[in-house]
């Protein structure tokens, strides 16, 4: 799967480009829904291709994954203040739903470490839209959480059935 993307994503920038209309007037919702497939250079899609080979690896539960992000990429999507292109909203939602629970070891992880400090590298860069990928990872922790409080739930319940 995260081939496809990659492809996909490789064959909408050398097609289009980066379309003037992502950033002039034009329908909120096709913005909304078209942003995560355009890119603003070929090293942005390069960093997000880097991005989506590690986060969707080749195991089972990756298209839920890419379904549940694309949800919330689409609903952290009017918080940015300027047009964005780009994958990396999905991708910061993916890692939130991906996001053990705080209680375990996971933050002292060099993977989660580096995430952290890109992240931070972020908000001191004004191209990037730091508001809409803190939400897309704060909604994908958030519904990892609820998840995961579900199953717990729905497994008690049926200890008293």
């Amino acid at each position: 799967m995260r081939e496809a993307i990659i492809i996909t994503l490789l064959a909408v920038r050398l097609l289009f480009g980066c379309p003037e209309w992502l950033s002039g007037d034009g329908s909120p919702l096709l913005k909304a829904l078209a942003y995560p497939l355009f890119h603003a250079s070929i090293w942005h899609l390069g960093a997000n291709a880097v991005a989506v080979w590690t986060v969707f690896s080749p195991r089972r539960g990756n298209a839920a994954l890419l379904a549940a992000a694309s949800v919330i990429s689409f609903a952290v999507y009017p918080l940015s203040a300027r047009p964005m292109v780009g994958i990396s909203n999905l991708i910061y939602a993916a890692i939130g739903l991906r996001t053990p629970p705080l209680r375990s070891p996971w933050w002292r992880e060099p993977s989660v470490v580096l995430f952290l400090t890109v992240t931070a590298a972020m908000l001191a860069l004004p191209q990037f839209s730091a508001a809409t990928h803190i939400a897309a990872f704060a909604a994908g922790c958030a519904c990892s959480a609820l998840r995961r409080r579900y199953l717990k739930l729905k497994g008690d319940a049926r200890r008293y059935l």
